[in-house]
């Protein structure tokens, strides 16, 4: 038995049985596409790169409007073909020494249904590819390949699937996309599902240099991050304030955090956590660097790419509680949070009457 609100269950589970590689991406999509279809107050868009973008607006007035990103990729194989020639190499960050006798599985663009599967015999790894060599031959029809793993499941505690990042958090935002639009709920939430982010941020980048520009509205990278430092599974979600690259914009936190603490008023239960991630660097600061109002979220993922302990390769884990914790905070962002302006006016307020009695106090003590 899980403690899962049932449309984040079935987001979840939809998008877990989608193969998906860098720039392999067309189950992820074709999946949020089919769920989000006919929702009242719900469009949606591609871009000219093959982003997805979705909205809700409805009766939105006083409501902060905000965007949320989430990548549709995972680390997986890809299959080259040119000139008569085909090779498999892999995309994403995966240390070499995982890979050698470890079982994958074919699939293409056409069907979830798997094409065979093979074993990995070694790699060569440059700057410039990342060849992986197998036993036996590539499919025909094989465009992809991904790691050879028991299908996603809920335990009392955890998710665990072939690929938590960042399919979790697509799963977070297809539930909340539906969850506003069947309650009828008064919001003006933006969603932009990315492309190839485990390659360089691909299709953020390209994102930003779309025919149709992205509209400066206050942006928030949701992730699965590695549990490292002092990240912890099953504490709660986190308001990430920065990554290896970027400390992220202190209103779009500043909001955050008080949105958390207004809804554990609301909901004592609510944990969070507060932190500077021990891993790399996320899409936030792509966007941060564009100029975008910028923040992240994210819950802790064991088992990072794939890469368990020793060599071994293991699906990845989220806890159900951070998970489902994010999800209800991003409802309550989106339907009954404190402005931006709103949040802001607090500390301004603070401020000002810490000012007055510091100087007060420091004029009467001359």
């Amino acid at each position: 038995m899980h403690i899962l609100d049932e449309e984040l269950y079935q987001a979840g589970m939809a998008i877990a049985v989608c193969p998906t590689a860098p720039c392999h991406e067309g189950h992820i999509r074709e999946c949020l596409l089919e769920r989000l279809k006919d929702l009242p107050h719900v469009t949606t868009r591609l871009d000219e790169f093959g982003n997805l973008h979705a909205a809700y607006e409805h009766d939105s007035a006083g409501r902060e409007t905000f965007r949320v990103v989430a990548h549709m990729d995972h680390p997986a194989f890809a299959v080259h073909r040119e000139d008569g020639a085909e090779e498999l190499q892999f995309a994403g960050g995966v240390e070499e020494k995982y890979f050698a006798g470890k079982s994958i599985v074919f699939y293409n663009e056409s069907s979830r249904r798997p094409l065979g599967k093979t074993t990995v015999s070694g790699v060569a790894f440059t700057a410039e590819s990342k060849r992986v060599h197998i036993t036996g031959n590539i499919p025909d029809e094989a465009t992809l390949a991904t790691w050879d793993l028991p299908k996603a499941h809920c335990t009392e505690r955890l998710f665990i699937s072939p690929a938590c990042d960042d399919l979790a958090q697509v799963s977070t935002v297809l539930a909340l996309l539906r969850r506003l639009s069947l309650s009828g709920a008064k919001a003006n939430f933006h969603a932009l599902f990315t492309r190839a982010e485990e390659i360089g941020f691909a299709g953020a980048f390209a994102a930003l240099k779309s025919k149709t520009p992205l509209a400066p509205i206050p942006t928030l990278s949701l992730e699965t991050s590695q549990a490292r430092g002092f990240a912890k599974v099953d504490r709660g979600p986190v308001v990430r304030v920065g990554d290896r690259l970027s400390i992220f914009d202190s209103k779009i936190t500043h909001w955050m955090e008080t949105a958390f603490r207004d809804l554990q008023i609301a909901k004592p239960a609510t944990v969070y956590q507060r932190l500077l991630m021990g891993g790399g660097t996320c899409e936030a600061s792509a966007f941060q660097r564009a100029g975008l109002p910028t923040g992240a979220l994210c819950v802790a993922l064991n088992n990072y790419h794939n890469m368990g302990p020793g060599t071994s390769i293991r699906s990845e884990s989220i806890s159900l509680r951070d998970w489902q914790g994010l999800y209800d905070f991003l409802y309550f962002l989106a339907t009954e949070a404190k402005s931006i302006q709103a949040a802001d006016d607090i500390v301004t307020t603070r401020f000002s009457q810490l000012e007055r009695k510091a100087v007060d106090a420091l004029q009467k003590s001359r």
